[in-house]
């Protein structure tokens, strides 16, 4: 090691990051085509109609239409998985000026449970109609 070169903590060579400001921690990799990939949401959104083929719901963000999703089903004490596909997205403007989305989502993956529950929960709301 040299007077000019000093050894840097983190660097193996010794000498000094190119950018001073560096954030990155780790090693970077570029990915050249298609990797498959997920994300977790916690939206919670409203739900507007319900059948067994499908949902409308309101959301505050869209959703990019064709994309599928698996998503967590919740009616009354029945919890469950459906996959579903974005088939419609449209906006909405509440009274208060606000932003929202309707979006029409097609199940494309349904268990007989959640189908059982959704038959119920359609009949028992169209009792209050």
């Amino acid at each position: 090691m040299t007077d000019r070169t000093r050894r840097t903590p983190g660097l193996e060579d010794g000498t000094r990051p190119a950018h001073r400001d560096h954030r990155r921690q780790a090693v970077r990799f570029e990915v050249l085509g298609r990797m498959a990939g997920s994300v977790a949401s916690t939206e919670t959104l409203q739900l507007v109609n319900l059948g067994t083929s499908g949902a409308l719901v309101e959301s505050s963000l869209p959703l990019p239409h064709d994309a599928e999703f698996k998503m967590q089903l919740v009616l009354d004490d029945h919890v469950s998985e459906a996959t579903v596909k974005v088939r419609r997205v449209s906006e909405i403007r509440r009274d208060n000026g606000s932003l929202r989305y309707h979006i029409g989502l097609e199940f494309l993956a349904l268990s007989a449970e959640a189908e059982e529950a959704i038959n119920q929960f359609v009949t028992v709301n169209q009792a209050h109609i």
